[in-house]
């Protein structure tokens, strides 16, 4: 198998490392790595905090710098001193890796000369939320972006995904919430003090809201599919052609407006940040103040369709939202690519 050794770089950028030691674009393909290469994927300086065992070493179990609370990407990896970090530069001058990927590229990007040099084949992964693209990267190697807004050449579209094994076998047949009641930018609402009870709520939920917040993908997407609900992404249809392509967005955007009256029973001033608000919302509210909100069970019998949904949602997420699909879709693209250069 091509690429089988690859060296996977992690750029401290100026901007937010101060803040946060992760960063879920750079975490989520990481992973993918691993499952797929094992310990022929060497993260460098390395990603510690992704490792159970020793970020414990580190910060114990602290959550002060990790954004997420650790959920979702923090519990995949396992023995980070397994890996051969030494020597790295010299590896690199001797062509020793068949791909350097840097998974996190903001900021000054650590060996770049060398890495150039060597003419191994390079991959730069754009995971900031603006949609800056760094020209001086795109003629060193393959350029991948997260929030793509226009099409350029030697520039592919990214996103990111969910591990696997966080993926549900099968939805949950009698959720009791027809709203998830945790809604995004609402504070007072992120009370889940551990990924099972954070999992659990969406399970227990048939919708659950999402939508941009700096950047269009926000892993709260992934987790919200993973977990057998249907998002309730608000003005998907915003979303620019080349953002988010490994989502489903024309079925998203065609079943919020299948069910869409549903949040109509809810005050505008709960369930919705203000740049949301409109007197569209607030009438639809009042024409359904002194209505009976249907239960989660009559909701479902009433529109049977709902459950198959939920699972064709599931379904696509098991076969293309994963952190393992990702790795193959970076590996198989650059294969292609690579190749025809």
């Amino acid at each position: 198998m091509k690429y089988m050794k690859i060296l996977y770089l992690k750029t401290e950028d100026p901007a937010i490392s101060h803040l946060n030691y992760n960063d879920f674009m750079h975490d989520s393909l990481l992973i993918g790595l691993r499952n797929k290469f094992e310990n022929n994927v060497v993260d460098y300086p390395g990603a510690w905090y992704m490792y159970p065992e020793e970020r414990k070493k580190r910060i114990q179990n602290s959550t002060k710098k990790i954004w997420g609370n650790l959920f979702t990407l923090y519990d995949s990896l396992k023995n980070y001193d397994f890996i051969d970090r030494e020597d790295i530069l010299a590896k690199i001058k001797k062509k020793y890796f068949d791909l350097i990927i840097y998974g996190s590229m903001r900021g000054k990007n650590i060996f770049l000369e060398e890495a150039v040099q060597s003419r191994s084949k390079i991959i730069f992964v754009d995971t900031s939320d603006d949609g800056f693209i760094d020209q001086s990267k795109i003629k060193k190697g393959l350029y991948f972006k997260r929030e793509l807004y226009n099409l350029e050449k030697n520039v592919y579209p990214i996103n990111f995904a969910i591990p696997a094994k966080k993926v549900m076998k099968s939805i949950n047949m009698n959720p009791k919430n027809i709203l998830s009641p945790l809604i995004p930018g609402k504070m007072k609402t992120y009370i889940y003090k551990n990924e099972n009870d954070y999992y659990k709520m969406y399970q227990n939920s048939i919708f659950s809201l999402t939508y941009r917040k700096n950047g269009w993908d926000c892993l709260r997407h992934y987790e919200i599919l993973a977990n057998g609900s249907i998002p309730m992404f608000i003005k998907l249809n915003d979303c620019p052609e080349n953002t988010l392509t490994n989502l489903p967005k024309e079925k998203l955007i065609e079943f919020f407006n299948m069910y869409k009256r549903i949040l109509g029973f809810y005050n505008p001033f709960y369930i919705y940040k203000k740049k949301f608000w409109d007197l569209e919302k607030f009438t639809n509210f009042i024409k359904h103040i002194y209505k009976r909100m249907p239960s989660s069970i009559d909701l479902i019998k009433e529109n049977s369709e709902i459950n198959q949904l939920r699972n064709y949602l599931l379904d696509f997420t098991k076969k293309n939202l994963t952190s393992e699909e990702l790795a193959n879709y970076l590996i198989n693209t650059s294969k292609l690519i690579f190749r025809e250069k």
